[in-house]
């Protein structure tokens, strides 16, 4: 998938596309959807907020499920993400990894990186729980999800962050409600 997003981007650099009426798949979001980026540069960006949530798909895997994220499909986001990436080459673009590309997509909606590194895992609770109202829970459990080159492999709940191992942390998430650890406390909120 990172070879269509990329395409997608180079695509959406040479001029923004709009809404594809002609795609038999028109409109998978919303309609009047902004359809530049069919794949997005983002996936798996692992931010609730944006809609999307880890599901276990037909084949058994894991997978980040953007069904109900609009965000990228929005005209005025279609062009942030256009004027960020337009700094770089094509050849920088192609050889980052995928916490360049989170970290882009943090700096596009929050103006700097909120993830931060911790014992080599990489904390994402920071971004998800930013701005958000919440209440502090008794100890709670969150995820810690193994990435290999954009592809999830596994995910696993842990309690405490020192339990990770060179991983991604995100929140659990039960319906509208996500539970991780922010700012030292355990807490959790609606979404």
């Amino acid at each position: 998938m990172k070879e269509e997003a990329l395409l997608d981007l180079f695509r959406a650099m040479e001029g923004i596309l709009g809404p594809n009426y002609e795609c038999r798949y028109y409109p998978c979001h919303f309609s009047g959807q902004d359809c530049t980026f069919c794949f997005c540069p983002f996936y798996p960006c692992f931010l609730y907020r944006l809609g999307g949530e880890i599901i276990v798909s037909s084949k058994g895997n894991y997978v980040w499920s953007c069904k109900n994220c609009w965000w990228i499909h929005e005209k005025q986001n279609v062009e942030a993400v256009v004027n960020y990436f337009s700094g770089y080459s094509r050849q920088i673009l192609i050889e980052e990894d995928w916490y360049f590309f989170n970290r882009s997509l943090q700096n596009i909606l929050f103006g700097e990186e909120l993830g931060v590194i911790v014992n080599g895992s990489y904390d994402l609770m920071p971004p998800n729980f930013y701005e958000l109202e919440y209440l502090e829970v008794d100890k709670t459990e969150f995820l810690a999800v193994k990435l290999d080159d954009f592809e999830i492999k596994s995910v696993r709940k842990i309690k405490d962050i020192e339990e990770a191992e060179n991983e991604i942390l995100i929140p659990e998430k039960e319906g509208r409600i996500i539970r991780g650890k922010y700012k030292g406390l355990f807490v959790e909120c609606r979404i």
